[in-house]
């Protein structure tokens, strides 16, 4: 029993291990680190989709919301928005990618153009609010305000 108990905890810490690679940092906001990535659904065809992937990390003590809602702009000026979203994260918790809902398909099929800035996403919305108050207790400074 113990031999499985281990096999098991061994395997999900390289599971979650694996899932979070090639994330960057993006922003710590009132202790929730907040990290991307910009990758091909399927990794092995780079004529995949791309994908836009959020990672939330509560490292703080107080269960909180992040509130945050992105845009995604392609080179023609055409825009797309995920709504104002809401993650719950209890202390320690963490949330990301398609296992939580937190992956948005992209414009193109080039990571490059992200990368060289002639294909845009951003939040306009990025804020951590008390999950049991409802009270603001901090937002991100790298929020684009929406025209």
């Amino acid at each position: 029993m113990k031999k499985l108990l281990v096999l098991v905890i061994v395997a999900t810490t390289c599971l979650s291990a694996f899932c979070q690679k090639g994330y960057s940092d993006f922003d710590s906001v009132a202790n929730v680190l907040i990290k991307t990535k910009i990758a091909h659904a399927n990794s092995k065809d780079d004529s995949s989709p791309l994908e836009l992937s959020l990672y939330f990390q509560n490292n703080g003590n107080a269960d909180v919301i992040v509130r945050y809602q992105i845009f995604i702009e392609d080179n023609n000026g055409e825009k797309r928005h995920s709504g104002k979203k809401e993650v719950k994260l209890k202390h320690g918790q963490k949330q990301f990618g398609k296992i939580s809902g937190l992956t948005y398909e992209l414009f193109g099929s080039s990571i490059d153009a992200y990368a060289s800035g002639e294909r845009k996403w951003y939040f306009t919305i990025l804020e951590i609010k008390d999950m049991y108050t409802g009270e603001l207790i901090a937002t991100s400074d790298k929020v684009v305000d929406e025209e």
